[in-house]
Parts: C-alpha cells; structure tokens; sequence
C-alpha cells in the first residue's frame, strides 16, 4: 500500500514538473497533496521548494540544450524578480498565507481575463524591438510577483508570464526561457530561507523532487522544439488558471 502511495505521489509531480515548466501552477498540485501526506501547510509550502530547485534547473538546461532562442538583458528581468522572492520566503516563514491565498484567487480571475482578451499577444511568434524592460512599472511588477514566488510558489509562472508578455511584450517562447531562468535562479535561495526557519521535510522533498524533474525535462524538450509550443502553452494556461480559480473558490 504504502509503495502504491509513493507511486501516486511521483506521479503527480510528474505531472507538477510538466504544468510549472510549461505554463505555471504545478504547485497546485502539489500542495493540498503533501498536506494530504500529514504535513504542516507551512511545512508543505518549504518542502515544496526542495522540488522547485530540481525541477527549474533541469527545466532551464533542457530548454537553453535544445533551442536556439538567446536572451537579453536577462539582468533587468531577474534582479528585480529574485530581490522580491526572497523578502516573500522570509515574510513567509512569520505570518499566515490566508491574505495571499485569497488575493491570489482575485488575481487569477483578472489573468483569465487577460489571456482571453489579448489571446493575439500570447500567440504571437516573432520577437519585435522592445526596451521595455527598464521601465519602472515592469520592474515593480517584476518585484512584486518575486514577493508572491517566495511566499507560496503556486501561481507564480502564470504571473510571470502575464508581466512578461502582457508588460514585456516577449513572445511566449521566449517569456517562458525567462521564466525558468527567474525560477531557477531564486529557488536555492528562498529553499534556505526555509530549511533555515526548519521549514522543509526532506523525505517528501526529494521525492517529488524527482518526479517534477522529469516533468520538468519532458516539457521543455516540448516548449523548445514543438511548433506549435505557444499555442499549447496557451491553452495549458487558460486551462490551469480555471482548475485554480476552482481551487480557491469552490
């Protein structure tokens, strides 16, 4: 019984690894599942970092592996998102996450609402010339959505993806290679926030740490070589933002 469990569990961080890469909310699998193994809410949102790290990395280096798609000034996109995410892990670590899960539930319903508005920004191919990375209500949208990251992760990917080509006016192939990077870079350092604050159960973390890793390399190899990548992330997304909607509300 308890092996079946345990294959259970990877499974649907397989599954986890492959909705975070792709398009964001993974996590929303993954926390009421290790609150459902016994685990502290705030315990289950530390532990979930542990497979946050493996699962951005092999995400990055599988997608940067297998496409052509170079960045730029990927300094002015992570340095605001990676200063935000870890003032969210330490606010994380001393007060409830009910404010933030109720104000996540709002932001969603405002995300559907963008994506089914503006589907043309989000299936668009070709990167057009765009310095709107320095402006100062990006990089504050930036900043903000890192707070969110490090306080509950759940989420965070559709947000960045909306500042990204919503704000940015990225491609959403390419919006995506600097979400992994964002991700990526502030896993490790929000994961010691709370291994410090002794916020983590290694058992469970390594675990589906795992199976999000495998997703993770699954849907990259996906978004860097399908071409049609853009359209199914798009309806990927749409898709996870009314499963959370649902989360939050029903």
């Amino acid at each position: 019984m308890e092996l079946l469990l345990y294959f259970l569990v990877l499974l649907a961080s397989v599954i986890a690894g492959f909705i975070n890469t792709l398009a964001g909310s993974g996590s929303l699998i993954m926390l009421p599942l290790l609150i459902a193994m016994g685990l502290p809410p705030v315990v289950a949102n530390g532990t979930n970092r542990i497979a946050i790290v493996l699962q951005s990395a092999t995400g990055l280096i599988t997608f940067l592996q297998k496409s052509s798609i170079r960045l730029k000034n990927p300094i002015w996109i992570v340095t605001p998102s990676l200063i935000g995410a870890l003032l969210g892990a330490y606010v994380a670590t001393l007060v409830s996450d009910k404010f933030f899960k109720d104000f996540l539930g709002v932001l969603m319903i405002v995300m559907l609402l963008l994506l089914l508005l503006k589907p043309e920004r989000w299936l668009k191919e070709k990167l057009t010339e765009s310095f709107k990375e320095k402006k100062w209500y990006n990089q504050m949208a930036l900043l903000l959505v890192g707070v969110y990251g490090g306080f509950v992760q759940a989420g965070v990917g559709i947000f960045l993806l909306v500042v990204l080509v919503m704000g940015l006016e990225k491609p959403l192939k390419i919006a995506n290679a600097y979400k992994l990077i964002i991700v990526a870079l502030y896993a490790l350092p929000v994961l010691l926030v709370f291994l410090w604050q002794g916020q983590a159960n290694w058992f469970w973390g390594i675990l589906t740490a795992l199976g999000q890793a495998m997703g993770a390399y699954l849907a990259a190899s996906f978004a860097a070589k399908h071409p049609k990548a853009n359209q199914w992330t798009y309806y990927l997304l749409i898709v996870m933002i009314i499963l959370s909607i649902g989360y939050f509300y029903l």
